[in-house]
């Protein structure tokens, strides 16, 4: 590949590798005092040979039984479902640092006073901008179309056909001006 690619090396900065057909297979090909090329496959072999090696020796002087342990319970044995994390604890950093900008969110959380035994609250205020400037607008103009053409369920016979009569008018006029 060195060898081909040669030319448009020499045609863009004026200068190329040494021509690399001429080496033996699996050898190392200086370039210059300071760099050295390194065949592709000899660095290939020795990276594969060298992982094999390791796999083995993992596995064989591996154990072979199956580890089994309590999960990790951060130093507080017998918690139960409720310290769980929840979706909305793990999307609490984003709603904080992109929530003002993004969402336009706000927290209000409520402590009650000391020695009251009711639980905090917290209530979240998310806007979706996506929905409040895009679809929402979108889908009340097609609400709006939706119902002029809602209209035309229920016309007679009569208005139907002359629907129809003004649209071959419409389209021989338009056939008659496109010649």
């Amino acid at each position: 590949m060195i060898d081909w690619l040669g030319p448009v090396a020499h045609s863009v900065i004026g200068a190329q590798m040494p021509t690399q057909m001429t080496r033996a297979w699996l050898s190392i090909a200086p370039v210059a005092d300071a760099h050295g090329s390194y065949d592709g496959l000899l660095v290939f072999l020795f990276i594969a040979v060298a992982a094999m090696i390791a796999a083995a020796l993992v596995h064989r002087l591996g154990s072979q039984a199956t580890r089994r342990a309590g999960l990790w319970d951060c130093g507080y044995p017998g918690l139960g479902p409720a310290a769980q994390y929840s979706a909305a604890g793990f999307a609490q950093p984003i709603r904080r640092v992109f929530g003002p900008l993004v969402f336009r969110s706000s927290e209000t959380v409520t402590m009650p006073p000391p020695g009251d035994l009711g639980p905090a609250r917290i209530v979240k205020h998310m806007h979706d901008l996506a929905w409040e400037l895009l679809f929402q607008p979108l889908c009340g103009a097609v609400l709006k179309v939706a119902d002029v053409f809602n209209q035309f369920q229920f016309l007679t016979i009569r208005r139907y056909l002359g629907f129809v009569f003004a649209a071959l008018v419409g389209l021989l006029l338009a056939l008659t001006l496109w010649q």
